[in-house]
C-alpha cells in the first residue's frame, strides 16, 4: 500500500466504530499506543505494513478500508432524539457507526440515485408565519396521504426521496438521527431495536427537523417544534379527537392498535388538544406506569426500509456485483457483506445494518 494512501481519520473511525480505545487496538495489535495516537494526530503518516496488518485483523476490517478518502464528519447537535443518559463513549460509537453507513450510501448511490417526484419540502415557519401543527398539516396534504393512521410512514419517507437506514445503537437511549450530507438525499438513521410505535414516532420527528430546520437555531426549540409536527403528523387533531374523548387505558389500547402510536403519546396527545383537565392526565400516567412499566400492551411492527434494499439489488441483478465486488465497494470482509447486506436465503438481499 502506498504510503501516501493511508487515511488517518479512516484508521480513528474503525476504531470507534468497533468500541476500542487507543489503549486496547494497541494491546490487541501488539503496536505502541504511541503508534495508533501520532497516526490519529497526524504526526505520523503511515503506520508501516505490519503494524496496518495487525491493526486491519483487529479491526476486522481489510486494509482497503483505511485507504478510503471520503469525508468523516461530525455529526449536529439537533436532528436526533437522545437522553441526557447517554454517555459520551456511546454516542461516539453512534456517530461512527453512522458515518460508516453514510459512506455505504453514498458509495451505493452513485449508481442508481433517482430524483422523487415529490422530494422532501422544506418550511420556514417565520416566514410562512406557521405553527409546527400547520407545517405537519401541509405535508399530509402535499403527500397526498388519506385521512387516518399513516399506514407505512418509512414508505412515505422513501417514496419523496429520503433514505432510512435502520442501525443498531446498542443503546434504547437515543431513538433516531436525521441530516442532509452535501447533494445526498436526506438521510434518516433509526435505532431498529426501538418498539415499532416509539419508531414511528421518533421517525416523524427526524421528518420534522427534515421539514423545518435548515438555519441554525435554538436547540430546545427545535425539539419542541419537531415533537409538535410530529404528534399532529402522525395524530391530525380534527382526526384523533373523537378517539380521545374521556380516554381510559383499555380503550386507549385499541386506539393505539388503529393509530399505531403508543398509549404514552395518545395520553399527551389527549392533554395538548385539552381534552383531559390536568389531575385527569396525571391520573392516567400514574395508572399507565402501574399497569405497563417498561412495556405496553398491543405489538406495533417496526417498519421496514426498502430503499437500501433494491439499490443492494440493483448492484446484483443490474450491475452484476457479486458479493466480492460489493465488498470491495464498500471496503468490508465479503462475509460482512453477506451476512449482512446480502441475505444468505437465494443470495436475495436482506438488509440490516452491520453491528
Amino acid at each position: 500500500m502506498a504510503e501516501d494512501h493511508f487515511n488517518p481519520r479512516m484508521l480513528k473511525l474503525a476504531r470507534e466504530w468497533k468500541g476500542e480505545t487507543q489503549s486496547s487496538l494497541s494491546e490487541k495489535a501488539g503496536v505502541p499506543q504511541a503508534l495508533v495516537s501520532k497516526l490519529e494526530n497526524g504526526l505520523i503518516h503511515h503506520p508501516g505494513e505490519e503494524a496496518l496488518e495487525a491493526m486491519a485483523k483487529v479491526l476486522n476490517l481489510p486494509q482497503a478500508f483505511f485507504c478510503q478518502e471520503e469525508r468523516v464528519t461530525g455529526l449536529p447537535d439537533f436532528h436526533y432524539r437522545k437522553r441526557k443518559k447517554l454517555g459520551s463513549k456511546q454516542l461516539t460509537q453512534i456517530e461512527a457507526v453512522i458515518n460508516i453507513r453514510r459512506m455505504h450510501v453514498e458509495k451505493l448511490l452513485r449508481s442508481c440515485e433517482a430524483e422523487p417526484a415529490k422530494p422532501i419540502p422544506q418550511v420556514d415557519l417565520d416566514q410562512y408565519g406557521w405553527t409546527p401543527e400547520r407545517a405537519a398539516e401541509y405535508v399530509r396534504q402535499y403527500f397526498m396521504l388519506p385521512r387516518g393512521p399513516i399506514d407505512d410512514l418509512t414508505g412515505v419517507i422513501e417514496g419523496a426521496g429520503g433514505i432510512v437506514v435502520h442501525a443498531s445503537f446498542k443503546t434504547s437511549l437515543i431513538d433516531g438521527l436525521s441530516f442532509r450530507f452535501g447533494t445526498m438525499p436526506p438521510l434518516f438513521f433509526m435505532n431498529k431495536d426501538a418498539p415499532g410505535d416509539r419508531y414511528r414516532y421518533s421517525l416523524a420527528h427526524e421528518l420534522a427537523h427534515m421539514v423545518l430546520h435548515n438555519l441554525p437555531g435554538e436547540d430546545d426549540q427545535r425539539e419542541r417544534e419537531a415533537d409538535r409536527f410530529a404528534a399532529e403528523f402522525l395524530m391530525p387533531a380534527k382526526e384523533i379527537r373523537p378517539y380521545l374523548k374521556a380516554p381510559k387505558l383499555g380503550v386507549l389500547t385499541r386506539v393505539k392498535a388503529y393509530w399505531k402510536v403508543s398509549i404514552a403519546s395518545l395520553i399527551r396527545r389527549a392533554f395538548d388538544l385539552k381534552l383531559i383537565t390536568p389531575s385527569q392526565y396525571k391520573s392516567l400516567n400514574i395508572q399507565y406506569r402501574k399497569n405497563y412499566h417498561d412495556e405496553e400492551p398491543h405489538y406495533i411492527e417496526v417498519e421496514t426500509p426498502k430503499r437500501l434494499t433494491a439499490m443492494v439489488r440493483f448492484h446484483l441483478n443490474n450491475l452484476s456485483y457479486t458479493s466480492s465486488d460489493l465488498a470491495e465497494l464498500l471496503c468490508l470482509p465479503r462475509d460482512d457483506v453477506e451476512a449482512h447486506y446480502i441475505g444468505k436465503i437465494d443470495k436475495k438481499p436482506q438488509l440490516t445494518v452491520v453491528r
